[in-house]
């Protein structure tokens, strides 16, 4: 299919759904990544949409809105409960602007705890609760994350250092963590070297996803918490580097 005639059905399809993941374009032609992203330049130069981290947002849509649809997932919602077991009183911790690490909001116990964030979204959560003290970085606004990005964001993280930082991961690999974009990969580098333990939080997706920017390797990772019991490949390279492996698995009725 050529490139005009995928555009005119994604400018279809874009009038009915405000949001669409870039996987979804890539399965809906057949096409590659590098392809898809084409694609989405085209659209964003027209004034269709606006292009986000793993796809595309219909201008005009409420950020707020799709941000808040995506951290109620119940496979985040289970990650993000099991993640706050590592959450110990007094505490200082970071979290970054992961939806899954978002939700970890909603779980943690009344106790006195010290955040650092990035997340616009972590602020409104916890912004009424006197019992934690809540640091938040500067930097450049990212209003489909709903965050804080760049090298300034990085360089105030690197100011703290903290008991354990809270991760999510855009891709895994043997390789390691990766993000979709450098500012991401900047701020998220920055929090690994500030803790001293790394918690990632990743659901069964993000398995087996490289993006061009590489976060760090699978042994700088303490704790990864999934949904679902990895193939035995990589419950191998998860012991090879000596991560603990938590599985949030569904609660029985």
């Amino acid at each position: 299919m050529a490139q005009q005639e995928r555009l005119q059905q994604m400018r279809e399809w874009i009038k009915t759904t405000p949001e669409i993941s870039l996987d979804q374009v890539m399965e809906e032609y057949r096409i590659s990544r590098d392809t898809a992203r084409r694609d989405l330049i085209a659209l964003e130069q027209e004034g269709q949409i606006i292009r986000v981290k793993n796809g595309l947002i219909r201008v005009g849509t409420n950020t707020t809105v799709q941000y808040d649809r995506r951290t109620e997932q119940p496979e985040k919602n289970r990650i993000a409960k099991r993640a706050v077991r590592y959450v110990e009183r007094n505490q200082t911790i970071i979290l970054d602007a992961a939806t899954t690490v978002a939700r970890m909001t909603v779980h943690l116990p009344v106790q006195p705890l010290h955040i650092v964030t990035n997340s616009l979204a972590i602020v409104e959560q916890v912004e009424a609760r006197p019992e934690i003290d809540l640091y938040v970085t500067g930097g450049k606004f990212d209003r489909h994350a709903r965050s804080l990005v760049g090298i300034k964001t990085a360089d105030d993280i690197l100011n703290y250092q903290v008991d354990r930082v809270f991760l999510g991961a855009c891709g895994l690999t043997e390789q390691g963590v990766f993000a979709e974009n450098l500012e991401e990969a900047i701020v998220k580098k920055a929090m690994i070297r500030s803790a001293g333990e790394v918690i990632v939080l990743a659901d069964r997706t993000k398995f087996e996803k490289r993006f061009l920017h590489k976060v760090c390797d699978l042994d700088q990772i303490d704790v990864l918490i999934t949904d679902e019991q990895p193939t035995d490949s990589w419950q191998d390279w998860l012991r090879e580097a000596a991560v603990l492996l938590e599985i949030a698995e569904e609660e029985q009725a």
